[in-house]
């Protein structure tokens, strides 16, 4: 573990000083400072309160976690969500899963803000803003008959492997963005490459 992630995970458990700190991680004060301002402008912590001591000297800032900061650490969503499409599988049929998994997309565009663009260029360029922000590496090819926008670095990682209707749901979530049908041409073979055709506008 870094200093940053164990300075994360002693503030999760109590507020903490940033003397508390370097007394408990044997490191020095301006080692402690510096990854506390980093932690403090990511919004993984923040200032709790001032714990006054018996002196007149000034109080020493109590630092804590913040709300949404053990979604550093969480590993879950990966096993949880594979096994959550195994027992959609098991009780639906494909084509209800289908359906399922493409109304998930297209609420994921409008939970970000993504639904009704202003126009398609605009639309294409916030989705994949968007996929960037969740760990895609994405890239725009024009095709004769659309854009097929290509993840290099997949935000679904191997449950997309595993599980390849996830990817519906990502194509879903580009038709929701840009206001254009779109089809995933995922390449699965070797290394994991996402794609997804969006459609021309009809003439």
């Amino acid at each position: 573990m870094t200093t940053k992630n164990d300075i994360l995970s002693l503030l999760q458990r109590n507020p903490l000083t940033v003397s508390d700190l370097c007394e408990q991680l044997g490191v020095t004060r301006n080692a402690i400072n510096v990854q506390v301002k980093q932690l403090e402008a990511e919004g993984l912590i923040r200032r709790s309160k001032l714990r006054q001591y018996g002196g007149l000297g000034k109080p020493a800032v109590l630092y804590e976690a913040s709300p949404g900061s053990e979604d550093v650490a969480s590993g879950g969503y990966r096993v949880i969500l594979l096994s959550l499409l195994k027992v959609l599988a098991d009780r639906k049929e494909p084509a209800d899963l289908a359906d399922i998994l493409d109304q998930a997309g297209r609420q994921l565009a409008r939970d970000a803000g993504l639904a009704k663009p202003a126009d398609f260029q605009s639309g294409l360029q916030a989705a994949m803003a968007a996929a960037d922000a969740l760990g895609a590496s994405t890239e725009a090819i024009v095709q004769p008959n659309g854009v097929l926008v290509r993840n290099y670095s997949c935000p679904l990682g191997s449950a997309v492997r595993e599980e390849k209707c996830v990817c519906r749901a990502l194509a879903a979530f580009f038709s929701e963005a840009t206001g254009r049908p779109a089809t995933e041409q995922c390449l699965r073979d070797d290394r994991l490459i996402c794609q997804y055709l969006i459609k021309q506008a009809p003439v």
